[in-house]
């Protein structure tokens, strides 16, 4: 269960690994609108100028919660927006008043942590903030241009090296089936989420996370609209599956310390483990699924 105070404006998200977290608002909304997301349609983009007010909202969780703070999560759909000195300070000020904190964490643009300059980084970094979670969505420039995800292959990899530099934890998340169903398409999303994955590798052997999350398509958003007009057809959940196995067949058989995790109620099947470590025992569990559909996670137990 997450500790929460005042400011935050509903709806809330936040990874699934911040499900313990201490939640605190230093923006309102998301500074994108990809086609397939509806999590911020609702909120008006915003950056809460009063550092003092967020400030405030710290010390509040201080004394509602005591010792028991241990992670913190800046909300809301891209923190990491927000100015290095302002972020910094802010983390700063975190570890100055839990006294048991030990991560500080947002959701993360590439294109917002190119912006930043490597002192930057490091800089954040050094003041204790500790990970970016990264809406990769895929390698594939095509798919990025359709979702409108204002991002690049090339960026996303540059912002992933960038973070590993100043030993900012990178977490980065794609989408299955983001694609759609014509074959060729999605193999080729596949194979270009996996060369982006290579690209990502760190230099030397840290710890750096990949999750894929599985398409659902929801009303409010363009993609919605596209399957309406037959623009978009969603994957089959065996054609889901053989993306998932394509992506990670692609992947190198150098990489090291990848934690990778299909966990997420989204996805037909539940892999964790680490590439390149796991990576024969992933794909013959894929392989499992795709023969054999009583081993997929039914529709009705799967959700965002």
């Amino acid at each position: 269960m997450n500790y929460v105070v005042g400011n935050l404006v509903e709806p809330v998200f936040r990874p699934p690994s911040e499900w313990d977290a201490l939640l605190i608002a230093i923006t309102t909304g998301c500074t994108r609108k990809c086609t397939f997301c509806s999590m911020y349609r609702s909120k008006k983009f915003s950056i809460r100028k009063n550092t003092e007010e967020i400030k405030e909202d710290i010390r509040k969780a201080r004394a509602f919660y005591g010792d028991r703070v241990q992670k913190i999560f800046f909300e809301d759909g891209n923190a990491f927006v927000v100015k290095t000195d302002i972020l910094a300070e802010l983390t700063r000020f975190s570890y100055e008043i839990h006294p048991n904190l030990r991560k500080v964490s947002a959701y993360a643009h590439a294109k917002d942590i190119v912006s930043k300059s490597d002192e930057e980084l490091r800089m954040l970094a050094e003041s204790g903030f500790t990970m970016v979670y990264v809406g990769i969505e895929s390698g594939d420039d095509d798919v990025l241009k359709a979702c409108k995800k204002g991002t690049t292959q090339d960026e996303i990899a540059l912002a992933a090296q960038k973070c590993h530099k100043a030993r900012i934890a990178w977490s980065g998340i794609f989408l299955l089936g983001l694609a759609g169903n014509d074959p060729e398409k999605s193999r080729k999303h596949a194979i270009e989420s996996a060369k982006l994955i290579n690209q990502m590798a760190p230099p030397t052997p840290i710890k750096w996370y990949v999750s894929p999350l599985t398409l659902q398509v929801v009303p409010n958003t363009e993609l919605w609209e596209q399957i309406s007009t037959g623009e978009f057809q969603p994957c089959s959940s065996e054609q889901i599956l053989e993306e998932l196995h394509t992506m990670i067949m692609y992947t190198s058989n150098d990489l090291h310390k990848c934690v990778f995790n299909t966990n997420h109620a989204s996805n037909y099947m539940g892999l964790k483990g680490e590439l390149a470590r796991d990576k024969e025992k992933f794909l013959s569990i894929i392989e499992a699924g795709i023969k054999n559909p009583t081993l997929r996670r039914p529709d009705y137990l799967r959700g965002l």
